[in-house]
């Protein structure tokens, strides 16, 4: 049958290459499956269109229409791998002008949202030359509330404008702390802060993080003595809870520094040769992970863990080692259940059955990696930053996509090779 946008070969269903986009394979058919199969991914794009339809009607009918500009950037972002059958070019071609509008659209509001609040800053200064401070009090509410629903200002501008207008309303209300309503609000959020403190050195004790949050710690201790007075009756509490938390965290920072010192008198040689033991039986399980409990990997984990320390500066290559290895274990797991979940009785099936369900499973997953490493790589192309944190997230985000692309490829070959042997 003619299949508009799609065709079949080799008893699968492809969705058509169009533009820059590559063919995309749908679904493996039969032939008395193909009408339906047509029809289904029809509906999906249908689907898709209609989802579209909805928010361009939403932009043409509602005045906020900057809030539909990332749903408007995920569909498009979807339709290289959308899985349906329809004229996906004309899609892309109605988002592109779309979203011209609606860039156009933000940025003419903040534009004129930066007007506004720099003529609210003016009427700031004015409100603060005033003597009368009841009269003043009412004025700087209605100011408050007209700032904070104007949207955001042009971001050259945003942390200026926003500065100057909490230095201005901040310095009105140290001033009129003897008012009782502003006093209670000056004792909330003292409370808050005092309450935050505790929060948090509680949040290193239960998540057990000790070894890199003792200066935020001594911190947090210098912070407590700067909050400032609150009525003693509420004070009395929350320092009880202080007092008893910090000692609670530093009993167990010493217990952790006794710890450590222990294991780090342990033979580095014999904990070396150990984890290179579990290395090997590892990387054996691994190469068996397919269908595998976890209970093994689990055990070689507690293992590892159990094996002594060795330094990740002077044997890095254990470490990463033992991490590469756990990734391929966790993608082969990942795989097999994907693989039963995506083929009946999977469970069931002799081995080399088995095998080629895995093996269409790796394709679809080693395409869609290929596509988002060749969209990283040219979006990093696109981009003029050559230093800095930013930079080096990038390139560890690509080095990790790479590493996925390759293992799919070895898992791909295993495949192919345990198929000829079966």
């Amino acid at each position: 049958m003619e299949i508009p946008f799609g065709h079949v070969e080799n008893n699968k269903l492809f969705r058509s290459a169009f533009g820059q986009v590559e063919a995309l394979q749908l679904k493996e058919v039969k032939e008395d499956e193909v009408a339906p199969a047509v029809a289904y991914f029809i509906a999906k794009y249908d689907k898709l269109k209609a989802k579209l339809d909805e928010i361009e009607e939403k932009i043409n009918t509602q005045n906020n229409k900057g809030s539909f500009l990332s749903s408007l950037q995920n569909i498009e972002d979807s339709i290289p791998t959308h899985d349906g059958l329809g004229d996906y070019q004309i899609l892309l071609d109605r988002i592109t002008p779309l979203k011209s509008i609606l860039e156009d659209y933000v940025q003419k509001n903040r534009e004129k949202n930066t007007d506004i609040k720099q003529a609210l800053l003016l009427e700031l200064d004015v409100i603060l030359a005033n003597p009368d401070q009841e009269e003043a009090f009412e004025q700087i509410k209605d100011l408050k509330s007209r700032w904070l629903k104007t949207g955001s200002a042009d971001l050259s501008v945003r942390t200026e404008l926003e500065e100057k207008f909490k230095t201005g309303v901040d310095g009105f209300f140290e001033k009129r702390n003897a008012f009782t309503e502003d006093k209670k609000m000056l004792v909330q959020a003292r409370l808050g802060e005092y309450q935050s403190i505790v929060a948090e050195i509680k949040s290193f004790i239960e998540k057990k993080e000790f070894q890199k949050s003792l200066d935020r710690v001594k911190e947090l201790q210098k912070q407590w003595k700067e909050v400032g007075r609150i009525p003693e009756k509420d004070f009395q509490s929350i320092n009880e809870s202080y007092w008893k938390v910090t000692q609670d965290y530093f009993d167990r920072q010493k217990k952790r520094k006794n710890s450590d010192r222990k294991l780090k008198a342990k033979d580095e040689k014999e904990s070396l040769k150990a984890k290179n033991e579990i290395l090997s039986e590892l990387k054996e399980l691994v190469q068996n992970a397919f269908g595998c409990e976890p209970k093994a990997f689990d055990a070689l984990k507690l293992k590892w863990k159990n094996s002594g320390h060795v330094s990740k500066k002077v044997h890095p290559e254990v470490h990463e080692g033992f991490m590469q290895l756990s990734r391929e274990w966790q993608e082969r797991q990942f795989i097999w259940s994907l693989a039963g979940k995506k083929n009946k009785g999977f469970a069931k099936k002799d081995q080399k059955s088995q095998f080629k369900d895995l093996l269409r499973v790796i394709r679809d997953l080693l395409h869609r990696d290929e596509t988002e490493l060749k969209s990283f790589n040219e979006n990093m192309g696109n981009m003029h930053i050559n230093k800095g944190s930013f930079v080096d997230m990038l390139n560890d985000k690509l080095k990790t996509q790479q590493e996925k692309v390759a293992l799919k490829k070895n898992l791909l070959k295993e495949c192919q090779e345990k198929i000829k042997q079966l």
